[in-house]
């Protein structure tokens, strides 16, 4: 007597070609939707010019060590409720430092719809405001500073700020 079969029907390999076909379908219309997104919602890149940046990398050291040697430190804050960027520039012995023309940016971290040109002005030593309403969420604030209005920068700020939710 011959036992029976565990399954009443076997596999075929027509069963095995539809379930390879199912399964890579799913796989070619997740990873097309994950692509898409990734490319419509991202530029890929923060700077406007990156292979002139790459080009100039030994200029952008000698920038970046100049910056250092400055000793600076900067901090950056959101009042939502005065509707403000703050900045706060002090040297290395925690002296103000005052006087600085700065130019600044405002962007999402993802998208550049809401991206937005700041100017700050001289407050208090040491001290540079920004009068501006940002809606909640993370925000890259990118501010140059130098000596004069118009003249090179001696000092570049990236920082990030997180507008919270509410009051």
């Amino acid at each position: 007597m011959m036992a029976a079969a565990p399954f009443p029907r076997s596999v075929t390999g027509r069963h095995v070609l539809i379930g390879l076909v199912i399964f890579f379908g799913i796989m070619f219309v997740a990873n097309g939707l994950l692509v898409y997104y990734a490319v419509s919602t991202f530029s890929g890149g923060d700077r406007p010019n990156p292979y002139r940046s790459g080009l100039n990398y030994n200029e952008t050291i000698a920038e970046a060590e100049q910056q250092a040697a400055l000793g600076w430190s900067a901090k950056a804050n959101y009042d939502k409720s005065a509707a403000r960027v703050t900045l706060h520039f002090t040297d290395s012995a925690a002296a103000p430092v005052t006087g600085l023309a700065l130019s600044g940016r405002l962007a999402r971290p993802a998208v550049d719809s809401d991206d937005r040109v700041v100017t700050f002005r001289e407050w208090r030593e040491g001290v540079y405001v920004s009068d501006v309403t940002l809606d909640p969420g993370n925000w890259i604030l990118s501010v140059e500073s130098s000596k004069q209005e118009g003249g090179s920068p001696v000092y570049r700020l990236k920082k990030r700020l997180i507008v919270a939710d509410g009051p």
